[in-house]
């Protein structure tokens, strides 16, 4: 289990939190992130309006040509020039350029002084936690009341694809005061994405996307399991009845890979380890979560890119691989990837009071994604598939057929002795290194190098089972 909110750390006191919220309401939002920055320790459990307040300030427009244009709500500033600018910004509701890059600092500040679990309060949930006691009569500041309307969505990614900095007028006064009705038809009109900018991140949400993720990896990092996972990540994934919903971390991995810096085409390749790993738990299914990627990525090329950012650090993150290599040479969708049917995943059905009776291990293994036989894979490899897309130069069966290979056996070196295939030690030895050259010899330079690399790894592998007891 993840490590819920840390029992060392106080709750803020009405008196600082009210300082806080009085700087918001008097629209000093540099001062008031300021004193959010100094109660960013790991001594104070931050208050779930102020994280929601940061989000919502570090979500608008930060166009850092136009900041001399700004006014300056620094304590600095003289005090009619203060006034001034004051009722300016009140009659605006602008909120300066130096805030937003503040807010976003002090977010990332969080995740290293915060508990993961502290700092989720203040996110939407498809699982929701018990509902923190408020008292909403505490902040009445424009910001507060605007970033209140955050609870109001189903989970953080609806965050992500919705533009703030061009809806915040249209947003109502206070989500409390409406009808259950009303709320949600509100909700779904707001948080429902623009036809002309469709986009899964949208380019002022690059940061909170980051920090969302930096929880996730942290949240991961602090479970107590075996194989770790994030069960924050879980409960914005799955509903009360364990279904999953996946289109949208999917459309974001997606989204990332189409970007041209480095940074954010990485954060797509975090996000998917992060889904992988919550496979190897009851809450997400494996195939299911292949199925979803297979069908949301429609390029070669960046399935290549974000299967390596993937690696071969765990057990499900091989798993995966070989599972959608097997679907990309089984030609499911081989005219387009668009065409395969899309997922409907839901969580794996919970055994029941008598199967856990008679829980063993062959049950436990049972449960897991299955693995193909190595029988299977020698005749995906050998067996021509017609090409995903013909306008795809990148997509070549060679690549999905030699990181099938790689994935396989990678797997099977990794298993303890006793659980490897016995065919698969037999084909390292007599099997792979002829069909290596049956595949790869004279396909073109790039099949001379996986034939070279598939050599040189079937050789390792060879020399791991000759040492093996």
């Amino acid at each position: 289990m993840a490590t819920d909110i840390s029992k060392s750390a106080w709750e803020l006191t009405r008196a600082q939190r009210e300082l806080v919220n009085n700087c918001f309401e008097e629209h000093q939002y540099e001062t008031a992130i300021a004193m959010l920055d100094q109660l960013c320790t790991s001594e104070f459990n931050p208050w779930p309006s102020h994280i929601r307040q940061l989000i919502y300030i570090s979500l608008q427009s930060a166009d850092e040509s136009s900041a001399k244009d700004e006014v300056d709500t620094s304590v600095q500033a003289s005090p009619s020039k203060f006034i001034k600018q004051q009722q300016l910004q009140m009659s605006t509701n602008f909120i300066p350029t130096k805030a937003v890059f503040d807010a976003q600092r002090v977010l990332m500040a969080y995740l290293h002084t915060s508990s993961p679990r502290a700092l989720s309060r203040a996110l939407p949930q498809r699982r929701p936690p018990p509902v923190l006691a408020i008292d909403h009569n505490e902040a009445e500041s424009t910001i507060a009341r605007r970033a209140a309307y955050i609870t109001q969505f189903q989970d953080c990614w609806e965050l992500l694809r919705n533009d703030f900095s061009l809806r915040q007028n249209g947003l109502p006064s206070t989500p409390k005061a409406k009808s259950k009705t009303r709320r949600q038809s509100e909700r779904q009109s707001y948080s429902k994405p623009d036809a002309s900018s469709p986009l899964a991140v949208q380019e002022h949400a690059w940061c909170l996307l980051e920090w969302l993720i930096g929880l996730f990896e942290k949240d991961e990092r602090l479970t107590t399991l075996p194989d770790p996972s994030s069960p924050l990540l879980a409960d914005q994934l799955l509903d009360q009845s364990g279904k999953a919903y996946l289109e949208s971390p999917t459309a974001i991995i997606a989204c990332c890979l189409q970007q041209t810096q480095l940074q954010r085409r990485r954060l797509g390749g975090r996000l998917l380890s992060l889904l992988v790993n919550l496979t190897s738990t009851a809450d997400l299914d494996l195939n299911a979560l292949v199925v979803a990627i297979y069908t949301r990525i429609s390029s070669l090329s960046q399935l290549s890119q974000l299967l390596s950012q993937l690696g071969h650090s765990t057990t499900q993150a091989l798993k995966f691989k070989v599972a959608l290599c097997q679907m990309l040479i089984s030609g499911l969708g081989s005219s387009t990837l668009g065409n395969a049917p899309k997922p409907q995943p839901r969580m794996r059905p919970k055994p029941t009071e008598a199967d856990s009776q008679d829980l063993n291990v062959e049950s436990q293994l049972a449960a897991k994604p299955s693995v193909p036989s190595i029988p299977e894979v020698l005749r995906l490899v050998r067996t021509a598939t017609p090409e995903r897309a013909a306008d795809d130069g990148s997509f070549t069966l060679l690549w999905s057929k030699f990181q099938l290979l790689l994935a396989y056996g990678t797997l099977q070196i990794r298993m303890r002795p006793q659980d490897r295939d016995l065919q698969w030690i037999k084909a390292v030895t007599e099997t792979l290194p002829q069909l290596a050259r049956e595949v790869f010899e004279q396909k073109g330079t790039e099949a001379s190098m996986y034939q070279l690399l598939l050599e040189n790894q079937t050789a390792s592998w060879r020399q791991a089972l000759d040492a093996a007891p």
